[in-house]
């Protein structure tokens, strides 16, 4: 099935941002938002990020109208970095390479965020894109692997003379299995917990009482003891990506004025 018969999935959708008519970049570090008048952009927009079949899509729409301001498309066997740039200088701004779909012409355009958490889920999304794109090439990578290999086990089991369906791996039994299986000592079996058996209802389980209080520390203080705000793993960050932390640079001069 084709990419234009699928249903398109919004993987991310943002009611406000700001579109940036942008200079040219003067470094090849890559673009600075701090030469942008961050003021004065050029189109308020809602951004959606669209997946149909392999074919992702940042759409900018008219905040108010909902018409269709600009698309950027995204790649599937490029770095996705060749169609969205963040900034070096602030983590709520990116260039974007939308492109004229009729006459595929392109243009870049910054792209700007009120709240860094908007621009993280952004940027995530982005990155969701192309990671499920590689996800699936590595998918057809084995499915074409396996079926080669069929291939070849089938021929094979032909010019053997062996017949019926090929089977790469062949996982039934052969011979005799011997299974032992120790016996249960009886040394203990025969013992009974008198103090449990008295105090167990007729006809029900016994709920055991809830644990005592410590008259220094009051109820709860052995709980309570163990569970620190944090702990060990989250002090350290490990494992976790820091979406919070602002870039390098990143001062009040980005903030949006209405």
């Amino acid at each position: 099935m084709s990419d234009d018969g699928r249903i398109e999935i919004v993987t991310y959708s943002i009611a406000e941002a700001y579109v940036y008519q942008i200079p040219p970049s003067a470094t090849h570090q890559g673009h600075r938002a701090d030469s942008w008048n961050v003021e004065k952009w050029l189109r308020a927009v809602r951004v959606k990020v669209t997946s149909r079949g392999s074919k992702g899509v940042i759409k900018l729409e008219d905040k108010d109208s909902g018409e269709l301001f600009a698309e950027c498309p995204l790649p599937n066997d490029a770095p996705v970095s060749t169609a969205v740039e963040p900034v070096i200088d602030s983590s709520r701004y990116f260039v974007l390479r939308v492109v004229d779909e009729s006459s595929g012409r392109h243009a870049f355009l910054g792209l700007g965020f009120r709240e860094r958490d908007h621009a993280s889920d952004f940027k995530l999304a982005v990155q969701e894109h192309q990671n499920a794109r590689a996800r699936e090439r590595e998918a057809i990578k084995r499915r074409e692997e396996h079926e080669r290999l069929m291939a070849e086990k089938a021929a094979a089991n032909a010019a053997a003379g062996v017949e019926g369906p090929a089977k790469l791996h062949d996982y039934s039994l052969k011979g005799t299995v011997t299974v032992n299986i120790p016996r249960r000592a009886t040394g203990g079996a025969k013992s009974v917990n008198v103090a449990a058996t008295t105090t167990t209802p007729a006809g029900g389980f016994a709920i055991p009482p809830p644990p005592t209080a410590s008259p220094a520390g009051g109820p709860g203080t052995e709980l309570d003891s163990g569970l620190d705000s944090g702990g060990a793993g989250a002090a350290n960050g490990e494992g976790w990506a820091n979406f919070d932390e602002p870039a390098r640079g990143d001062e009040d001069w980005a903030d949006f004025q209405s």
